[in-house]
Formats: structure tokens, C-alpha cells, sequence
């Protein structure tokens, strides 16, 4: 052996760049190959192989021939029960795994033997006994003894099912003994709620047993359990959702809750009343990053797809007023994403609808984020809001670094923004690195008293411009280089284009922002058919 494979550290930056730099089989076979080829590279290479494993298949190929058999659908089931040097053989490989992950495919492909012989395994010690962070996406009750198995004091990171099936006596009980069996959890996964209200009180003041708990997604939280959840000091960043959030059933208090530990709050409603009404709950004032995802229900039968889309967009000033309140003015991230089909969005009766575009005046209580450095509504019909207002958003909000105001709904209503309130928002913010917009391109006159002290901005490379109408686009392009001189490319409708087309009236659009990309050295992409 060289003499530099003498030194331990220089071994493990091999095993490691291996493991960093490698995927999937390839990965597996270059460290299988270095366990082999030594006894200094066989103990590093072992643990890298077997630090990130799914299913226990793996595992079960480690045993003696005759041990195990697969039938042809790829079933696993034990011969015999195992010996104890069998089970120290099994430990030998399972002490090494750091990851574990669980499917319903890898478990059906286990036989009542296998689950039976791996939840009698003779160990006092949890199966996989250096274990940090595990995956089970599986519901189903017959496996929960072996789950039980895994649970121990070295998991960190856990989520545990799927939120789409109901809670169970049995996923209660789960859930339940979680504060006892896995008190080092810092980050979990779960639908919180039980099968009765009786069954949540016990999960969550079980969840209110984890001391170490930072990172929280969760299904529906009723008002009570919030109260619970905001005891925990360490609850850094919370995710939950309100799909079945009852405004009829929930009642507002009088003084309402306050997380000032929070500093990440991710929220999946049906729609934008729903989830102000929750918000009038709670108060998170040193929240720094907020996401909000509006998911319509997409199995309510009772609605048209315009009428959804209208519960969906119908964001009132009343509500962004209440968000305004719930939420400090050191807020830094604030995304609305939309979740929905946008088979719906080709509707040209849907698109040309004045009545989905916002006014200035909807989008004003939010001016008071003085911090923001990203704010994300892209899929909003922003056709009312002029130059004036833009320029107002953009004084507002200084530190603005990431800046998507609609552009991925193709609107069919002509926006008013224009080149001279896109040139505000340059102006204004400086630090801009992405932006997705909707305006008319159209050559204005920057060496004007206006705008000739403004410094390009050299931060942005691409430029998203949703479907922009453009006039001389030439004239555009030389606007739009000294402006953004490391531009290298604007996108018109982007993924949109390819699945839908353009339509007919906007296709001199798409061939004017060719012309800018031509400008600047883009290769064209060939043309749709």
C-alpha cells in the first residue's frame, strides 16, 4: 500500500467524495469494491456503504444461503429462525446504518415469517441501534410492531405515513409513545391529530414531551393544540395544514397565541378565508420566512373550475390585513403558492376574466414587511397594478432579492405595468437576482433625469416574463442590457409554451422576446409545432 493511505484521514476523503460525488449503483459498487480491497479501506467503506439503506432486503441478503428464499414475484420469507451468530452478523451491518427508508413496496415484499423473526430479534437494544434519521411511508397497522422496533434515543429525524389516510386507535398509540421511545427527535413528520379528541390531547402532549423538537410538519392542528405547541422553546419551524379546518366548529379567542420562538411557518389551506380565520389565532412575531400554499379541494364536486379558482384567487384586503398583524414587520420570505391543476388555466373565458386581477389596494397591507428579500405571488392576475404602485412595492421593499408578481397564469387582460415600472424596481432594489413579471416591454428613454442614475443591476442572468406583450424588441433588448448587463436569457411563458401553446394573439409576443434572445446569443429552441 502507498504511504499516503497510511493516514486515516485521507481514506475517509475518498470514501467520502465517493459517497458525495457518486449515485445510486454506482455508488454502491465502488464501495463495495473498496471494502474489499483492504483491511484500512473495509471498516470506512462498510459504513458509507451502509450508512443510507432502503428497505431491509439488504439486510437479509447478508445471511447464510439457505437462511432466506425469494419466490419469483420477489417475496422474501425466512426457512428457519435465526441463530444468534446470525443475529450478531445481522447487527454487524445494521449498527452501521445512519438512514433508513420504508415503502409499502418494500414491505409487501416481506413475508409474515421475516417480520415475525425481526420483532423477536433477541437485542434489548432498537434493531438499527446507531440509527438517525428514518422514513416509514407506509399505513399499514399489521407492520407497526416491526416500526416499534426501529424507534430508539439516536433518531433525530423521523416522518412517520401519509397524512391522505385516517388516524387509527392503533396510529394513535404510535404516535404516542413517540415522547418515551424517541426523545432526541429534532425534526419529525406526522399527522398529529388521533382518532378522537380524547387520542390528539395524548399525541400532543406526548409531542409536548420533546425537549428537542425544531422542525415540525403536521396535519391539522386544532386551536387548543397550538396552545400546547407554542410551550415548546426549541420549535423552530412549523408546518401544518387546513384542509379540514372548520371555520363553523373553531372558535376565535379573545387574547390569541403567540409563537415567539417560530421562525419558519408553512400553511396548506383550501382557501385564503379558511386560513385567514385561523390566522386570527395566533401570532407569530419573529417568524422570519412564511409559505402559504392555497390547495383546492380536488374532490369537491359542487363548483366549476371558475368558481374554484375564484375561491382560490378571491384574496380580500381584510385578510392580508390580518396576516399583516399576525406576522412582524422582520418578515423576509413570504411565498403564496398555488396548488392546482392547471389544465383549468386554458380556459380562455377563465383567463380573460377581469374579476381574478388584484388591485393595488389588495396588495397594500403587505407593504408593511419592510425586510422582505423574497416574495413569490406569481400565480396572481396582477393586470391592475400600475407603474405608480410598482414603484411603491419596490420603495417598500429595498431588500428585495427574489421578486415573482405573476407571470405563471398566461392572463389574456393586458397588464398595466410597463418598462417604466419594471425600471423602478430596479432602481429600488438593488440587490434583485430573480424576477418573474408580468409588463409591456417597451423602449424607454434611460439616460432621462429619471432614471439615468441608476446603477445596473449585474446580479441577474435570467429574466421570467411570463407572457409580456413587447414592442420593438430590438430597442427592448438594448434597454434591457444596460440595465442588466449579465443577462444571458429572457423565458416568455416558459413551461406553459411547450404544454399548451401560445395563443394565437400572442404569438407576435413570443416571436418579439425571440428577437431579444437573438440579441442576446441565445440559441433559439426549435420551433413548436
Amino acid at each position: 500500500m502507498h504511504i499516503c493511505f497510511l493516514a486515516t484521514e485521507i481514506i475517509l476523503h475518498i470514501i467520502s467524495h465517493i459517497y458525495r460525488d457518486h449515485n445510486g449503483r454506482a455508488k454502491r459498487v465502488t464501495l463495495a469494491a473498496l471494502a474489499r480491497t483492504c483491511r484500512k479501506f473495509k471498516e470506512p467503506a462498510l459504513d458509507s456503504l451502509w450508512k443510507d439503506i432502503s428497505g431491509f432486503k439488504p439486510l437479509i441478503s447478508c445471511l447464510p444461503e439457505g437462511v432466506s428464499s425469494t419466490n419469483v414475484q420477489g417475496g422474501v420469507t425466512f426457512n428457519r429462525p435465526l441463530s444468534n451468530s446470525e443475529w450478531r452478523l445481522l447487527d454487524r451491518y445494521a449498527r452501521r446504518i445512519h438512514s433508513f427508508t420504508v415503502s409499502t413496496y418494500n414491505l409487501d415484499a416481506l413475508n409474515d415469517r421475516v417480520v415475525q423473526a425481526l420483532i423477536s430479534a433477541p437485542s434489548v437494544t432498537p434493531l438499527l441501534s446507531n440509527l438517525r434519521n428514518l422514513v416509514w411511508c407506509d399505513n399499514q397497522e399489521h407492520f407497526f410492531p416491526l416500526l416499534r422496533t426501529l424507534f430508539g434515543s439516536t433518531i433525530t429525524s423521523m416522518k412517520l405515513g401519509s397524512r391522505s389516510s385516517p388516524p387509527t386507535f392503533a396510529s394513535s398509540a404510535l404516535l404516542a409513545s413517540l415522547g418515551a421511545r424517541c426523545p432526541s427527535i429534532r425534526e419529525l413528520d406526522c399527522t398529529c391529530c388521533g382518532d378522537s379528541e380524547e387520542s390528539s390531547d395524548v399525541i400532543v402532549e406526548a409531542l409536548c414531551g420533546l425537549q428537542k423538537l425544531f422542525h415540525l410538519e403536521t396535519g391539522v392542528l386544532h386551536t387548543r393544540d397550538f396552545v400546547r405547541m407554542a410551550s415548546l422553546p426549541s420549535l423552530k419551524c412549523m408546518h401544518f395544514d387546513l384542509m379540514k379546518y372548520d371555520i363553523n366548529e373553531t372558535q376565535l379567542n379573545s387574547i390569541p397565541v403567540n409563537f415567539s420562538q417560530l421562525d419558519e411557518v408553512r400553511i396548506t389551506s383550501p382557501s385564503p378565508s379558511i386560513l385567514y380565520h385561523c390566522l386570527k389565532n395566533i401570532r407569530c412575531l419573529s417568524c422570519q420566512s412564511l409559505k402559504i400554499a392555497i390547495n383546492c379541494d380536488p374532490f369537491d364536486d359542487t363548483s366549476t373550475a371558475q368558481s374554484q379558482l375564484y375561491r382560490l384567487f378571491k384574496l380580500e384586503i381584510a385578510d392580508l390585513i390580518s396576516l399583516s398583524e399576525c406576522f412582524s414587520p422582520a418578515l423576509e420570505g413570504l411565498i403564496f403558492e398555488l396548488a392546482y391543476e392547471f389544465d383549468d388555466f386554458n380556459d380562455e373565458d377563465t383567463l380573460a376574466n377581469r374579476r381574478f386581477a388584484l388591485g393595488f389596494d389588495v396588495i397594500a397591507p403587505l407593504l408593511s414587511f419592510s425586510r422582505l428579500t423574497d416574495f413569490r405571488l406569481d400565480w396572481i392576475c396582477t393586470s391592475a397594478i400600475d407603474d405608480t404602485s410598482l414603484k411603491t412595492l419596490a420603495q417598500s421593499w429595498p431588500q428585495l432579492e427574489i421578486f415573482y408578481f405573476g407571470g405563471s397564469v398566461p392572463w389574456l387582460i393586458p397588464p398595466s405595468l410597463t418598462s417604466i415600472g419594471f425600471i423602478h424596481l430596479i432602481h429600488h432594489c438593488p440587490r434583485l437576482r430573480s424576477i418573474q413579471m408580468s409588463f409591456c416591454a417597451c423602449p424607454v428613454d434611460i439616460n432621462d433625469e429619471t432614471f439615468s442614475k441608476i446603477i445596473p443591476n449585474e446580479n441577474i442572468t435570467i429574466f421570467s416574463v411570463g407572457m409580456s406583450p413587447i414592442v420593438d424588441p430590438i430597442d427592448v433588448a438594448h434597454q434591457l442590457r444596460g440595465l442588466l448587463p449579465k443577462l444571458t436569457e429572457v423565458c416568455f411563458l416558459e413551461w406553459r409554451a411547450d404544454e399548451f401553446g401560445v395563443p394565437l394573439a400572442f404569438e407576435d409576443y413570443e416571436d418579439g422576446w425571440g428577437r431579444v434572445n437573438e440579441f442576446l446569443g441565445v440559441s433559439l429552441r426549435p420551433e413548436r409545432k
